[in-house]
């Protein structure tokens, strides 16, 4: 359980969250990227209090203003990497004619673009 925290993250500010097994990482992670509710207390991001939206605007607020990396893959397995980013955008409400163009550059910004038309099955989890 959490007890006065106030946590401010800036622009271009990098923040590792650590601690043991059972402390309230993944439950601090899950409020932050809005995918859970605090229990108690208020989490604004980019000054809109975020315990009175509703569960659209949370994930319009998520799809706009929150990234992910997770720990384990989460792409459709019968579709290709860039097929798996150009879904992504798609949720995020990219228009259709960028989001080829955005998926590449975005591949080959993370160094995959040699793996663009492979399947998840054959990517390292590593």
């Amino acid at each position: 359980m959490f007890s006065g925290v106030h946590l401010a993250v800036g622009d271009g500010d990098y923040v590792s969250i650590v601690g043991t097994s059972g402390s309230g990482k993944s439950t601090l992670l899950n409020i932050l990227g809005l995918l859970d509710r605090p229990s108690s207390g208020t989490y604004e991001l980019l000054g809109a209090d975020t315990t009175r939206m509703s569960d659209r605007q949370r994930a319009v607020a998520r799809a706009q203003h929150v990234g992910f990396v997770f720990q384990s893959f989460h792409l459709m397995p019968y579709r290709s990497v860039t097929e798996n980013v150009v879904l992504a955008q798609r949720y995020a409400g990219i228009p259709r004619r960028h989001r080829l163009e955005r998926a590449s550059e975005a591949l080959d910004r993370v160094g995959l673009s040699h793996r663009a038309e492979a399947q998840p099955r054959t990517l390292s989890g590593g």
